[in-house]
């Protein structure tokens, strides 16, 4: 199977992870793999993707920025590849995936699929939905967003795959070292801790608000914030009006070894919204590293967490729930290590890239078992 990968993005962000995670995948099963991202801008995808020995063309703009000459141009040269034994074009982002229907309308065997990484790719719109059913195979991060597209889009349900993140186990562990003495946070202190971008619509501000009602309770408790983002200044300013300058702790942002450490440094993983990437990874990387997971009950978050097992869940905006299950795990270290080691077994088991390149590579070869979705529309 010859497959082209396609994300039109320059950074390594959101999907990019997951995309050459897939890609590993399927060139372990033996498959011919291509990527293609955004070149119109610069950016470090590609450096990052050729860093891990993947094949990245340079033949294709793939930008929403590009302008129609640059799209009919990236147009024929994806047709000319599905007619020339590219088998999938597999898109990531909304761009790609108009870009790698048109393509295919063109003529050509290969077959169109497209991953949804994002709820709000979901969003209703006949536009979305007619793009949907002419593509031969969905691949949802969630059986949520799996229901929504048989259900709300009217997908068959054969041509859509529900998968689960992944994350690197061997990366986020529980042993090693932790952020506390950088951070001033004694030993004994209770930590639960967001690692997100700072933006709007992130849930900083329901959990700062909630922590306020924790730090009532557990005045020895912190929050530790690990990010940046647009949205930082407001929300110091929110921590100050909420008075607790001295419970909560910014981090600021903080990649590779750094980040394994900054999850150890918490008692407890805190997600409340999922950003561009919909298997919620930052909380699947806190549970990896041993610490239960709090979240709004949401999509992937609802099927990562076992509630009262690996985790708690509560009702999304319910800021005194939230509060509630935070002093729950705070106020009970033992059962929260106890969670926590339920956590990380369930993420070593249930959340590998293994198990989602071998559902992924076997979804291709149904898909390209069936009858082309926009011909059979």
């Amino acid at each position: 199977m010859r497959v082209l990968e396609l994300l039109s993005s320059a950074w390594w962000t959101g999907p990019a992870e997951p995309m050459a995670s897939v890609a590993r995948a399927l060139l372990a099963h033996g498959h011919e793999v291509e990527l293609a991202v955004e070149t119109l801008r610069p950016g470090n995808l590609v450096e990052r993707l050729r860093a891990e020995g993947l094949a990245v063309r340079s033949d294709l703009a793939l930008s929403p920025k590009s302008g129609p000459v640059r799209y009919l141009r990236d147009v024929g040269r994806l047709a000319a590849l599905a007619r020339g034994g590219v088998d999938v074009l597999h898109a990531n982002f909304s761009h790609d995936h108009v870009l790698a229907l048109l393509a295919a309308g063109a003529g050509g065997r290969a077959r169109v699929v497209r991953t949804v990484h994002a709820a709000r790719a979901l969003a209703r719109g006949g536009v979305q939905g007619l793009a949907f059913r002419r593509t031969d195979g969905l691949v949802a991060v969630c059986e949520a967003h799996a229901r929504v597209l048989v259900e709300r889009f009217r997908v068959p349900e054969a041509r859509v795959l529900a998968t689960r993140g992944a994350v690197d186990a061997g990366t986020f562990t529980p042993e090693g070292p932790d952020l506390r003495e950088e951070l001033g946070i004694a030993a004994g202190a209770p930590v639960a801790g967001i690692v997100s971008r700072i933006k709007p619509r992130r849930g900083h501000e329901d959990l700062v608000d909630a922590f306020r009602g924790v730090a009532d309770r557990l005045p020895e408790a912190r929050l530790v914030v690990v990010g940046r983002g647009e949205g930082e200044e407001a929300l110091r300013v929110r921590v100050a009006h909420r008075g607790l300058q001295r419970n909560v702790v910014f981090a600021g942002y903080r990649a590779g070894a750094e980040l394994a450490a900054a999850y150890r440094t918490l008692d407890a993983k805190v997600l409340l919204a999922e950003g561009n990437d919909g298997t919620c990874r930052a909380l699947l990387e806190g549970m990896a590293a041993g610490r239960p997971g709090v979240a709004y009950r949401f999509g992937a978050p609802a099927e990562a967490i076992v509630d009262g097992s690996t985790g708690l869940l509560v009702p999304q905006g319910d800021v005194a729930a939230l509060a509630d299950a935070l002093v729950e795990l705070l106020g009970a270290p033992a059962r929260a290590k106890a969670m926590g080691r339920a956590a990380r077994e369930r993420m070593t088991t249930a959340f590998t890239e293994t198990a989602r390149g071998d559902a992924i590579a076997a979804f291709l070869a149904e898909i390209l078992a069936l009858p082309p979705a926009g011909r059979a529309a």
